[in-house]
């Protein structure tokens, strides 16, 4: 039931148009414009940080300073849109359900995802050519580890959908990494190092995350990959993206393997692994569910975390690009 007295808002994004005086609030699939008619988006920020399900309507008065009647106001606003949590005690969630959900937040983390400012800064060339390089050596490791990590979880996992979902993936996803291998190693100030260099810390943590997950859940791992595979509908846009990016850099042949790979993942049903591993099932476990989402919600964040790498390595003229390992002889 929904908790007034302790209103606690769903999960959301935030997007800013300071020009158009509004806030575009991102929940799901749902899109929900907030334009400003009084007071500043200092006090909403605020208050919207105290809708936690920990703070009572006169605390969050308290805190903000922010008028009982305005708090009030926004409160029911956001009950009326179906804004506030509905939570409830039972202890399984119906899997047409969970799947519904996990999918609307997978759309809704991915355009999170692709609204770091790694992509404006390559789009608008604030950036060096060397980010872009990095972005896509990064992208190579990954493309490289990942399916090598989870063929290694898979052969840990008892025999399931679970684990046949896992351990086709990643034989699929095996030898992708061969296409970015070879279209890098036509840049000159990559050559044939690709191979023998070391990833960032952001790409390895990235990596180690989806392992750690894996060991502990199996649903969480599934939805996992859920979220990482590229959707039909988002194609046409991330390819053009990444070819305007290209041109800007006199980069446009580096791509193509980059694209094909996500056009190759759609055409292999990648973004229906969860549906998969879940067929026949009628419920799930709540607090599985509820693991599954919090980790969904941590990959999220590490691929923030792995966009920031690439920018913090990257961006430092002084570093060797590709990134080399650091052996005895090097001390």
């Amino acid at each position: 039931m929904l908790n007034i007295e302790k209103p606690r808002l769903r999960h959301c994004t935030l997007i800013d148009e300071p020009a158009a005086n509004k806030t575009t609030l991102v929940v799901g699939t749902d899109y929900f414009v907030l334009e400003r008619e009084h007071g500043n988006r200092e006090d909403f920020l605020r208050l919207k940080s105290l809708l936690d399900g920990r703070h009572s309507i006169s605390e969050i008065h308290q805190r903000t300073g922010i008028s009982l009647a305005d708090i009030e106001g926004v409160i029911r606003e956001f009950e009326a849109a179906g804004l506030l949590q509905d939570r409830s005690d039972k202890p399984t969630i119906a899997v047409s359900d969970f799947l519904q959900r996990v999918e609307s937040a997978s759309l809704m983390w991915r355009r999170q995802i692709g609204l770091h400012r790694i992509f404006a800064g390559l789009s608008n060339g604030t950036y060096s050519r060397e980010v872009f390089l990095g972005l896509l050596i990064e992208t190579y490791h990954y493309v490289y580890l990942l399916p090598r990590t989870l063929d290694s979880l898979s052969k840990l996992m008892p025999p399931s959908p679970f684990q046949a979902v896992v351990a086709e993936y990643a034989h699929e996803e095996m030898d992708h990494y061969e296409a970015y291998q070879e279209a890098l190693s036509t840049v000159p100030e990559i050559g044939s190092s690709l191979p023998t260099s070391h990833p960032t810390v952001g790409t390895l943590s990235l990596v180690r995350n989806f392992e750690s997950i894996g060991r502990r859940s199996d649903l969480s791992l599934v939805c996992c990959l859920q979220l990482i595979e590229a959707r039909k509908s988002e194609i046409s846009e991330a390819e053009n993206n990444l070819r305007s990016i290209a041109d800007r850099y006199d980069l446009p042949h580096l791509v193509e393997a980059f694209i094909n790979h996500m056009k190759a993942d759609i055409d292999l049903g990648h973004s229906n692994l969860l549906s998969e591993a879940l067929e026949g099932a009628e419920f799930i476990s709540a607090d599985e569910a509820h693991e599954a989402v919090n980790d969904m919600h941590d990959i999220k964040h590490c691929f923030d975390a792995f966009h920031e790498s690439v920018m913090g390595y990257y961006r430092d003229i002084s570093n060797y690009i590709p990134r080399p390992k650091v052996d005895y002889f090097a001390l």
